[in-house]
C-alpha cells in the first residue's frame, strides 16, 4: 500500500513537471510570436516613414488638384503600403535581422 501511495505521489510530480515544462515551452513560443509581430510593425513604422519622405521629394501632382482629402488618402495609402509590404517574405530584411538580434535576450 505503502509503495502505491509513493507511485501515486511520483507520478503527480511528474505530471506537475511536465505540465510546467510544456507551460514554459509555451510561453517561449509566445514570447518568440510576440517578439516577431513586434519587430513587423518596426519594420511598417520604418518603411512607412521611408516611403513619406520619399512622396514629400516628388513634384506636385498637375492633374490632381493637392487638396487636404487628397493628402489623407495619399498617407493612409503609405501606410497600407508600409504594412504589406512589411507583411511580406520579400520585405527589407530590417524584421528579420531585429528579431535575431533580440531573440537571445528572451
Amino acid at each position: 500500500m505503502d509503495i502505491d501511495l509513493i507511485n501515486q505521489n511520483l507520478a503527480k510530480a511528474n505530471l506537475s513537471k511536465i505540465k510546467k515544462q510544456t507551460s514554459d515551452f509555451d510561453r517561449n513560443i509566445l514570447k518568440k510570436k510576440e517578439l516577431k509581430e513586434a519587430c513587423a510593425g518596426f519594420e511598417a513604422i520604418f518603411l512607412h516613414t521611408m516611403i513619406k519622405s520619399m512622396r514629400k521629394s516628388l513634384p506636385g501632382d498637375k492633374f490632381l488638384n493637392d487638396s487636404h482629402g487628397m493628402d489623407i488618402y495619399k498617407s493612409m495609402y503609405d501606410q497600407y503600403l508600409a504594412e504589406e509590404l512589411s507583411k511580406s517574405r520579400t520585405s527589407i530584411g530590417v524584421k528579420e535581422f531585429l528579431y535575431h538580434q533580440l531573440k537571445e535576450s528572451l
